[in-house]
């Protein structure tokens, strides 16, 4: 299982891209991710309502709560940070693919140097 300690950082790692929190770890309200309580904008989640293509949270808390278990089935997976917000072929579509008009490999470069998690080391062998 992966240690709290690592999902705590990606989680914060997450939520700083998604423009949940500002780079001093502040909230930023009045974002998409801040009004939908999901500080990892994730696109659904269970039966969460979708509000401007995000999931929908009753509370701050229960948003925390699904990114940390998005991150958890992705050390699972196995995947590197690349494969984490790119995609792996067969295994994951990506948290944030570019056929979403994302940069996964910036992304991916943001979340390694604020972590400190090396590119290529999977996950699930950090610590």
């Amino acid at each position: 299982m992966a240690s709290n300690a690592l999902i705590d950082s990606l989680a914060l790692a997450i939520a700083r891209m998604e423009g949940y929190l500002d780079a001093s770890g502040a909230i930023r309200s009045g974002t998409v991710a801040y009004r939908n309580n999901n500080p990892g904008n994730l696109r659904s989640w269970g039966s969460n309502p979708v509000v401007g293509g995000y999931a929908s949270f009753p509370t701050a808390s229960a948003g925390w709560v699904a990114l940390k278990r998005q991150i958890e089935l992705n050390i699972g997976r196995g995947l590197t940070l690349e494969e984490f917000f790119g995609g792996k072929p067969g295994v994951y579509g990506g948290y944030a693919p570019g056929a979403d008009s994302n940069d996964p490999a910036g992304y991916a470069r943001n979340v390694s140097q604020w972590t400190g998690i090396p590119l290529g080391q999977p996950l699930n062998q950090v610590g």
